[in-house]
């Protein structure tokens, strides 16, 4: 959203046409889609105000078949390999699994039911299979279903996904296309699926429940802010080997009554976060205090193990680390003591189930 309104020529006017045709349902002649017209709109708005790529680009053309990578995997998964990155492998692959619980459910509240066992299932074997040729990125299930189903995408277009991705990938054809396409020019077509996602939080719940999603925002709002404020760190000169990050960084924000250990505590495991926090406010909105309570309690080990909450700094950043986190295991603890004693000190019991 920001890079929109760094360049507003090229990202305002394609923003405008992709509200124009996915929120006004404007058809353009001859059948053209709007996704189309605004990424080209958006090329040529790019090059007439100088924010294109320069220089030559590096021609990478060719024929590159993958190569299997077995003995190399192989070798990795060898204790002295593979033990000293557990911290991340663990919280990221936990990450990645409810990323893709959370798509099956975004696809169903838009109207399409999957099966979860088998989609989690190809979405396994997807990411071991590119293992097997040395990608070392885990495949996921769609984010966005939503957005793609609102801009005409149904079966087919995994499959013609699939195949341009094979032919640009096989061809070495990626360094031709981000030359001629700036990343501006296709931004309002990402920006718009976030967009429809955000809504769909609040229409695909009952409007009483509404507190519950804000809730829930809050965390990735704060993993947001805090990805900017080391950014900003890094760009002031900070983060690097003679001023690394540390711990003096909380006392200096303090002084200026900026609590930044909260943003960085909110940071880690936001996506947990995110589940704990709305959902305990589901469940104190609909009076079920002693589910609210239990979900807390399941909050509290989490962050006991250091799954949520729990950061230490490298030299330019702010990285998970699994380690027993007894501030919040018995922060979580006494909420979940709060919402038991509820029904002992309230003046009006209400109906709890």
């Amino acid at each position: 959203f920001m890079r929109t309104f760094a360049h507003p020529l090229v990202g305002l006017v394609t923003f405008s046409i992709i509200l124009v045709t996915y929120f006004g349902k404007v058809k353009f002649k001859f059948g053209l889609p709007g996704g189309l017209i605004a990424v080209s709109l958006g090329v040529v708005l790019s090059y007439l105000t100088g924010i294109n790529p320069k220089g030559d680009f590096e021609n990478l053309f060719g024929i590159f078949l993958p190569i299997p990578q077995i003995m190399p995997l192989a070798n990795s998964l060898k204790a002295e390999f593979f033990l000293p990155y557990i911290s991340v492998i663990l919280p990221m692959g936990l990450f990645n699994l409810i990323g893709s619980l959370q798509n099956i459910e975004s696809a169903e509240a838009a109207g399409d039911s999957y099966p979860t066992a088998p989609s989690l299932a190809m979405n396994g074997i997807g990411t071991f299979a590119a293992a097997l040729f040395g990608s070392c990125f885990p495949t996921t299930i769609y984010i966005g279903h939503p957005g793609w189903k609102a801009l005409g995408a149904r079966a087919g277009y995994s499959v013609l996904n699939c195949l341009f991705f094979l032919v640009v990938c096989f061809t070495g054809t990626f360094s031709f296309i981000a030359h001629i396409v700036p990343v501006d020019a296709g931004m309002a077509i990402v920006l718009w699926i976030g967009i429809v996602i955000s809504t769909q939080a609040f229409t695909a719940t009952e409007g009483r429940h509404a507190p519950a999603v804000v809730i829930g925002i809050l965390p990735s709002v704060a993993a947001w802010g805090a990805m900017l404020l080391k950014s900003g760190l890094r760009v002031g000169g900070l983060g690097t080997s003679e001023n690394p990050f540390s711990e003096k960084l909380i006392e200096l924000f303090k002084s200026s009554d900026i609590f930044v250990d909260g943003v960085f505590n909110l940071e880690q495991g936001f996506i947990f976060s995110a589940m704990i926090l709305s959902s305990i406010t589901v469940f104190i909105i609909e009076r079920k205090f002693l589910k609210a309570g239990l979900v807390a309690i399941i909050g509290a080990f989490i962050s006991l193990v250091g799954l949520m909450h729990s950061y230490s700094f490298s030299v330019s950043d702010t990285v998970l680390k699994i380690k027993i986190n007894h501030q919040f295991f018995f922060a979580y603890l006494a909420v979940a003591a709060v919402l038991f004693l509820i029904k002992f000190v309230s003046k009006e019991q209400g109906e709890e189930t």
